[in-house]
């Protein structure tokens, strides 16, 4: 079965495509020409943050907000385990411990109640607080450093909640935003809930090219420019100056995006925004999961929510017809 059809898409938008994929022959700057630049620019305004730095993927787009905030051996960061592999990979590259925090049954995203136990048993090295990752040889002591929330099938985490207890326990907060893209929560987009947040533009997901490729989010001016210096080898004040943020990373990755599938996005964000203005996107694969997740009753929501799916204003985990 054939969860995502590009192909219908394609053939609205195709003049477009062709036009845009033109510009990018014609002047013949493939990785990091303007059209990266302009991305950044529209979807930092839409987003409503100071910054956003493309990447040549969301995966890359999580490791490098990790690697400004200097993760590494010792760290522990808190996620969910009910995500993608790439959220928990990431933290593993960098040689940090993934500790996995349980989920709410309602949402299916990080429960913020066992999330302060799980900080707890961290600071006190104590499993009996909270299951803690089964280490050989167990570790003398983890540093609690930040915590990855994961916006499952478009569903911002409860971040009121997840923000306080980092502030509480002086840690930093990555947004995994690869499925809520065009989400909103209490009047605040998806991508603008956290210190950084990420977000993939793999062709199935809400904003999606054609190719590969992911962006990074914040209002912070110091962490934006260690992002933008992780992704091109650390670079420094000028091209063959790439021992900045060496000292502090081990080893600097080389994660620039290409301008073709950024050339894409253009006509595929305004056929993204058209159909998140008719409601066509209640039709989505993702919508029709919680519709039969919701009749199932794996999911029971205990009142309105005041969070909402992209291109939605529902109340309550189901897409109803208008």
């Amino acid at each position: 079965m054939q969860f995502i059809d590009l192909k219908v898409q394609q053939n609205v938008i195709k003049d477009n495509i062709d036009t845009n994929i033109r510009q990018v022959l014609d002047h013949g700057q493939y990785i990091m020409g303007p059209e990266v630049g302009e991305l950044e620019h529209r979807l930092a305004q839409y987003v409503g943050t100071g910054h956003s730095v493309a990447c040549s993927s969301g995966t890359d787009a999580l490791l490098l907000a990790l690697m400004a905030y200097g993760v590494g051996p010792g760290d522990a960061i808190f996620t969910t385990p009910f995500t993608f592999i790439a959220t928990a990979e990431v933290i593993s590259v960098l040689g940090a411990t993934p500790v996995f925090v349980d989920i709410e049954p309602g949402t299916f995203n990080i429960n913020p109640g066992h999330l302060s136990r799980a900080i707890a048993a961290v600071n006190n090295n104590d499993p009996w607080i909270y299951p803690l990752p089964d280490l050989h040889p167990p570790p003398s002591n983890r540093t609690p450093r930040g915590i990855i929330a994961v916006d499952l099938f478009g569903l911002p985490a409860d971040y009121d909640r997840i923000n306080a207890l980092a502030q509480d326990h002086g840690l930093f907060v990555i947004e995994d935003a690869a499925q809520s893209f065009g989400a909103v929560y209490k009047g605040n987009p998806a991508g603008s809930l956290s210190h950084i947040a990420c977000t993939s533009f793999f062709p199935a997901k809400p904003l999606g090219c054609y190719g590969d490729g992911g962006m990074c989010f914040t209002d912070d001016d110091d962490l934006a420019e260690a992002v933008r210096s992780i992704r091109v080898h650390g670079k420094g004040a000028y091209k063959y100056d790439n021992a900045v943020w060496a000292s502090t990373a081990g080893w600097i990755p080389c994660r620039r995006p290409s301008s073709l599938p950024n050339s894409i996005f253009f006509p595929r964000k305004s056929y993204a925004a058209k159909r998140l203005r008719n409601g066509m996107l209640k039709n989505s694969v993702l919508c029709r999961l919680w519709s039969v997740l919701w009749f199932l009753r794996v999911i029971k929501a205990s009142g309105p929510s005041t969070r909402s799916w992209p291109g939605t204003r529902n109340t309550a985990p189901i897409c109803r017809k208008r």
